[in-house]
């Protein structure tokens, strides 16, 4: 990320390295956040052979044992690899393309696809770059980090319907994802930063934490006004509806294979680069959510108005883990940040957005706080 678009942090903690401009952080006298704190140890609750045990309800059931949801991005990959390979499924590999995928990363899936030798569902969904446009537009005449996340809202609610669909039409019922331990919420596995910054309380239930997400939504929709238009609102809707009162359907069993067996980034890294030739895009040093440019942008927003990320998070996840130093956690920081700024050169047009406008929209945010 370019050094005069990111917020500078004063602070972080001395154990996570999670910044003072986190959501909701404190620090005790010892420079700790509560997050350290108040940290459970070890996020793998269960392991393989209650992977097994669940597997073996959806085995030989039809032509296919699962459907894997393959993006194409590192984690996604190397789940495909893993549901062949090692746990020897019968899969049907399932892609959708919101229209944001990267040359890079459809020749990930190509390569996966062919050597592994599965059969292969491509959706494409183009209504999520207007929908994008739409949003973008609103957002830079009002800045607000609560309200990045839901430049993803018309995709993620995309891609649960058309996984749901993939798998009443192919007659499977178990859909294998990515999700669990640190690369879920980086080590928060109740509410994402992304939840907290949006929410008006730290309610988990049921009933609270969707009400509490509403009625921080409805107070950024009266703070920035111009996001009452069709597009932004259906998105809005369909993601609400889906995370909190819909979801997958209740046939369907959905797991994250990272719910059962440790996430190791090396293995996976180097699992999928030499089995699959994978590679990230050349305008990324970290090989995390290297599926969709949206996520790109998302990182260059958060950066701008809260001088962290998605990776900042994650890296603080893996040091509470065990699994990283906080003195590499720190040396990979800005390296794991870096976005080219000729590739936002070349896409923000595609939002109907030029970059200037953009540093513009968030210096100005900087300065009114």
């Amino acid at each position: 990320m370019a050094k005069n678009q990111q917020r500078k942090i004063m602070k972080r903690c001395s154990k996570c390295i999670l910044p003072e401009s986190y959501p909701r952080i404190t620090f005790d006298e010892e420079g700790v956040c509560n997050y350290c704190r108040g940290s459970i140890r070890s996020l793998l609750h269960r392991n393989e052979e209650d992977l097994q045990r669940i597997l073996a309800r959806f085995r030989h059931k039809g032509k296919y044992d699962c459907i894997v949801a393959l993006s194409g991005g590192r984690d996604s990959t190397f789940v495909t690899y893993y549901a062949v390979e090692e746990l020897g499924l019968n899969v049907l590999a399932v892609t959708c393309d919101n229209g944001f995928m990267p040359e890079q990363t459809k020749i990930n899936v190509a390569n996966t696809v062919e050597r592994l030798g599965i059969d292969h569902i491509y959706l494409r969904y183009d209504h999520v770059k207007d929908r994008a446009k739409d949003f973008i537009s609103s957002w830079v005449r009002k800045p607000s980090p609560a309200m990045i996340a839901f430049l993803c809202s018309g995709c993620m609610t995309g891609i649960r319907e058309y996984l749901t669909k993939a798998a009443y039409d192919n007659n499977v019922s178990l859909i294998l994802g990515g999700g669990g331990g640190v690369v879920g919420y980086g080590g928060e596995p109740e509410q994402s930063f992304a939840e907290k910054l949006l929410s008006i309380s730290d309610s988990n239930s049921r009933v609270g934490r969707p009400l509490s997400l509403a009625a921080g939504f409805l107070l950024q929709l009266v703070k920035n006004p111009s996001y009452f238009q069709p597009a932004c609102l259906v998105s809005f809707a369909g993601e609400f509806l889906h995370r909190f009162w819909h979801g997958y359907d209740k046939d369907l069993e959905v797991l994250g294979l990272f719910e059962f067996i440790t996430w190791d980034e090396d293995k996976v890294v180097s699992t999928i680069q030499d089995k699959f030739t994978w590679k990230k895009p050349t305008y990324r040093k970290t090989s995390w959510r290297a599926d969709c440019k949206i996520h790109f942008l998302k990182d260059y927003l958060y950066g701008g108005t809260l001088g962290f990320t998605k990776n900042d998070e994650l890296l603080s996840g893996m040091i509470r883990e065990g699994m990283i130093t906080i003195k590499d956690a720190l040396e990979r920081l800005e390296n794991d940040n870096y976005l080219s700024r000729e590739f936002l050169t070349e896409f923000l047009p595609e939002l109907g957005l030029e970059l200037h406008d953009l540093d513009a929209a968030l210096t100005e945010y900087r300065m009114s706080g």
